[in-house]
């Protein structure tokens, strides 16, 4: 993204008063990407490929709750049902895996956690990436989580010199597809819709995560996990549909204020 940024003229902006005055910020939403994916990533050792991403995939869940407390956006009846839905979900499912194996159970509040950071994550670049080049934005806050994930490895005691080409294609097929064409796109979305919206997008990750799973590792998911599964995307599904409604209502009932003091003023209707 650095190199982008360098060949598209937009590093200029490094010296700008915008980044002055936010890099902090950027640094610290930098190392909350590196406790997601983290915890994610560690999760994927502990519990089911399916139980993992779709736990960590409840985010929008807790960005309606964050949203309430941080940004005085309250929730509609609907959207607490929703939340209660995708909660209960999650409990059936840590309780089948809890039955299963206490480090799956660990696997499961590990994917939770990394659903927080995420949440966090995504709340984090609707404030402060606007008006901020995407290249800009996201060289410094991929940086601060590479250096942070560096860190934590290192502490952990894992080898991080891998040249097997193998390792290395797939390190490089990380960079490209998820990361560039996809956290990079969500980050720009980000200075266009609520946060809420982006993270919707990943609600189809479980499924494809699932099926892959099946296919390239012959890791089937149980029926109880499935059925937890379903539960929690069901829950999310409820609070982004009621989300989305409510905004729409708010916006139509703008356009009619608007109408409606352009008749008063003598304005043409049409």
């Amino acid at each position: 993204m650095a190199a982008i940024g360098a060949f598209r003229g937009d590093l200029v902006a490094l010296k700008g008063p915008q980044i002055r005055g936010t890099w902090p910020w950027l640094v610290g939403i930098g190392v909350i990407l590196s406790l997601h994916f983290s915890t994610w990533f560690q999760s994927l050792e502990m519990t089911s490929i399916s139980a993992s991403v779709v736990l960590v995939d409840s985010s929008p869940i807790f960005i309606a709750i964050l949203s309430t407390l941080f940004l005085g956006e309250s929730l509609r009846r609907r959207s607490w049902i929703g939340i209660l839905v995708a909660v209960t979900g999650a409990i059936f499912l840590a309780w089948v895996d809890y039955g299963l194996d206490l480090g799956a159970l660990t696997g499961d509040l590990l994917a939770l956690s990394g659903a927080v950071f995420l949440a966090i994550y995504f709340i984090g670049g609707r404030k402060y990436a606007r008006g901020v080049p995407i290249t800009v934005y996201t060289s410094i806050v991929y940086l601060a989580a590479a250096i942070t994930t560096l860190g934590l490895c290192i502490l952990s005691g894992y080898n991080v010199l891998v040249f097997e080409p193998s390792e290395v294609l797939i390190f490089l097929a990380l960079a490209v597809f998820p990361t560039v064409l996809g956290h990079s796109v969500n980050n720009y979305l980000l200075t266009k819709v609520p946060a809420y919206v982006v993270s919707s997008a990943v609600l189809g990750e479980p499924i494809g995560a699932t099926i892959l799973a099946v296919v390239f590792l012959n890791r089937i998911p149980s029926p109880a996990v499935l059925i937890g599964f379903t539960i929690i995307l069901l829950g999310v599904a409820a609070v982004l549909t009621d989300v989305a409604s409510n905004n729409r209502s708010q916006s139509l009932s703008l356009d009619d204020t608007n109408r409606s003091q352009s008749d008063c003023l003598g304005g043409n209707p049409e």
